[in-house]
């Protein structure tokens, strides 16, 4: 299996980072559907959630991913690490969230500086 780690630092506490992610009403279109709760007891610092496209399981080889997203405070900055595992190296899943993880979290970025989450559409 396949793993694809990423960081970014966002002007913000890591608790509005995790708000933005964990609250319906603030997730962009292409975030609803991924349950981004807490397990648990989950540290605070943590967030993880369980990928599984059931529409499309064959995507990663019938089975579920996994991603996890850390949360550092560095002042009035969070480093926010995300980490996808458990991604089959042949599945069209893994084609399609490499280059799509720096766009959501570009994304994400901008939802929490601006409240404004950005706007990606394929050209013609």
């Amino acid at each position: 299996m396949t793993n694809l780690t990423f960081d970014i630092y966002l002007r913000a506490t890591p608790q509005r980072v995790r708000e933005v992610l964990i609250e319906p009403a603030m997730v962009p279109s292409w975030l609803r559907g991924m349950p981004f709760r807490p397990a648990g007891h989950e540290d605070p610092r943590r967030l993880t959630c369980e990928w599984l496209q059931t529409d499309h399981l064959e995507a990663n080889g019938d089975c579920a991913s996994v991603v996890r997203f850390d949360f550092v405070a560095m002042g009035q900055v969070t480093r926010l690490m995300v980490n996808h595992k458990g991604l089959d190296p042949s599945g069209s899943l893994v084609k399609a969230i490499t280059p799509g993880w720096p766009m959501i979290l570009s994304s994400l970025k901008s939802l929490v500086e601006t409240g404004e989450p950005l706007e990606f559409r394929l050209s013609a």
